[in-house]
């Protein structure tokens, strides 16, 4: 069985790119994919220091996100736009993980995507994260953003059906990505 690890970039509780990263499995119907969702506060580190680091190592946290990171086939990742970037709870997480190996994400397949209350849906957070997360060993096989999240996202459920579409179409890229990689190993 494949395995996918499914988390937003938030540390906020009521997060909604965490609420559709939850939703997003609903429509992963594979019997031969199994995803799982994972708050990522759960894993949280300090600041990150180079100080810190040849103090102390990497934080505990960091080292069980990283053995988990390493156990999965592909990856959904929903980041909140901040100032055109992702916030800075996601960007020490990430800054931790690649001192654990640079290229962290090991070259398999992620699903990027973002949400917001408005119209852009964050589109301007996965350019830039698009742009970077190869570097961290992401091999991007689609990017989503939803745009208007409360109007789209009602009750748990996307019901917009142009949106659940494209959501379709980008967790099925996903899907064959996982599976070209397995294959290939």
């Amino acid at each position: 069985m494949k395995k996918i690890l499914a988390f937003s970039g938030s540390n906020s509780s009521s997060s909604i790119n965490q609420a559709l990263v939850k939703y997003t499995p609903k429509i992963i119907d594979d019997a031969s994919v199994q995803v799982n969702v994972i708050d990522l506060t759960e894993y949280q580190a300090p600041f990150y220091s180079s100080d810190i680091e040849q103090a102390e190592g990497h934080p505990e946290n960091i080292l069980k996100l990283k053995a988990l990171i390493d156990s999965y086939d592909g990856f959904i990742i929903s980041l909140p736009e901040h100032n055109g970037s992702f916030p800075a709870f996601f960007k020490n997480t990430i800054d931790w993980l690649s001192r654990t190996g640079m290229k962290f994400l090991g070259g398999k397949p992620v699903l990027l995507m973002s949400t917001s209350p408005g119209k852009n849906g964050g589109r301007t957070v996965l350019e830039h994260a698009a742009g970077i997360f190869p570097y961290l060993g992401a091999n991007i096989v689609a990017k989503y953003s939803l745009g208007e999240f409360q109007k789209n996202l009602v009750d748990g459920e996307l019901i917009n059906e142009a949106e659940a579409k494209l959501l379709q179409d980008a967790t099925n890229k996903l899907k064959a990505g996982v599976r070209e990689a397995t294959n290939v190993a």
